[in-house]
């Protein structure tokens, strides 16, 4: 079989690229063929399709008012990554295409070729753009679901995408085209990473394609095992952005008296307000470290005594859990969006209210006084754990099962229609 997959980033960026990136990795494995189209970038690892990416498109950067004018007409439907898309499938012949973020780069206008060449499309939904145009149901810092059901207008009145009109503008008027086009009906599948979120989207019937939920996997060469090599220091790593909630685990920090070692390890938007409200509040025991990856990043991981993930937005399978648990870290998460389906609350891990520092505090103060027989049995449970939910086997056979159905469809769709 050969598998078309999409997404805007063809290097490591975050949690979509890890699930892209892995998905090619099991695939092989299995004995089928992977092509890739994503946007064109100097950061990209070396791809042989890349010659028929998308053009690179950066909205947050200072383009001149020609260049704007250009870069919007093709915000909703990119003319060039159809051409592209077109040129692509022409050379390769796919049978199937995967899609991971596509929004505003390279826009659905690639699911219209994928369409009129018959190949089934099965879309991974990474974040809540069906459902809320900026795509973190935040608003204000708030967990706001106006757009989920109601008006698009919402994003427009209250400013939605980084405080901007015309960004908000932009984004509200996306959404509206591709309800009104329908586009999201063009998608055969769409597999969703926590039952969080299926429901989510059944709710706001963005779409009459099947939703299926199943839990995100890990890579084929992630080992599952407790290393008993950990030192006393509670872990955060990931995005350094408000709605994963760092700056209430600096006040958690705060309230536990600064007695245990905390490191950040990260990069984002508030990387600055974070050193400030340390610097502000006087706070001790505190390591800020740059973005970090690889084996470097993994020792980290297995040195720490506890994970916290903090977010405050409606997050779904983050990998930063995930690659976590396989090491039988002790997780605290907060108690939002799919973060309590990856977690057995007093078995598994740990789960606070999310936004509460007081909660947080007390269930990091539990973890780090727990008795090491206690600890180290309750870890030893989470690898296994780990591993039986989000082995990379079961769930490439999952997406290989699907893809065989859709081609077999589309093949009595050719057929019928040849008749």
């Amino acid at each position: 079989m050969k598998i078309l997959l999409i997404n805007k980033f063809h290097y490591m960026w975050g949690g979509s690229e890890t699930y892209y990136f892995a998905q090619a990795e099991a695939f092989k494995a299995k004995g089928h063929e992977i092509i890739f189209f994503a946007m064109q970038d100097e950061k990209n690892l070396p791809c042989e399709q890349e010659e028929y990416f998308a053009p690179n498109v950066e909205y947050n950067s200072k383009l001149g008012l020609k260049a704007k004018f250009t870069a919007t007409k093709s915000f909703f439907y990119s003319k060039i990554a159809a051409k592209k898309m077109e040129e692509l499938i022409i050379k390769e012949h796919p049978d199937v295409a995967h899609i991971g973020l596509l929004h505003r780069q390279i826009t659905f206008s690639v699911v219209d070729v994928l369409k009129k060449h018959n190949i089934p499309v099965v879309m991974t939904m990474h974040d809540l753009i069906f459902a809320c145009p900026n795509y973190t149901m935040l608003t204000n810092g708030e967990v706001c679901e106006a757009c989920v059901n109601g008006s698009v207008l919402n994003c427009i009145m209250n400013k939605c995408v980084k405080g901007s009109l015309p960004k908000s503008i932009l984004a509200a008027c996306e959404k509206a085209y591709l309800l009104k086009k329908n586009y999201y009906d063009l998608i055969d599948l769409y597999i969703t990473e926590c039952d969080y979120y299926k429901n989510l989207m059944e709710k706001s019937g963005v779409t009459r394609s099947r939703i299926r939920y199943k839990t995100n996997f890990l890579p084929i060469d992630q080992k599952y095992e407790f290393n008993q090599k950990y030192r006393d220091y509670v872990l955060y790593f990931g995005r350094f952005s408000r709605e994963k909630g760092i700056i209430t685990l600096l006040k958690a920090h705060e309230v536990s008296g600064c007695k245990h070692k905390l490191i950040l390890v990260g990069a984002g938007s508030i990387q600055n307000e974070i050193e400030l409200y340390i610097k502000e509040h006087r706070l001790t025991n505190v390591e800020l470290l740059r973005a970090i990856y690889g084996e470097e990043m993994e020792k980290i991981i297995e040195g720490a005594k506890l994970i916290v993930v903090p977010s405050e937005w409606y997050e779904n399978c983050p990998y930063a859990l995930l690659q976590s648990i396989a090491k039988g870290k002790v997780v605290i998460a907060s108690k939002i969006g799919g973060l309590p389906e990856l977690i057995k609350d007093n078995e598994t891990g740990f789960l606070f209210e999310a936004g509460n520092a007081n909660d947080l505090a007390d269930k990091i103060d539990y973890v780090m006084t727990m008795l090491k027989e206690k600890y180290e049995a309750m870890s030893c449970i989470i690898a296994d754990e780990a591993k039986k939910n989000h082995h990379w086997e079961q769930y490439t056979d999952m997406l290989i099962d699907e893809y065989q159905e859709l081609i077999a469809r589309a093949n009595d769709k050719k057929k019928g229609t040849k008749k």
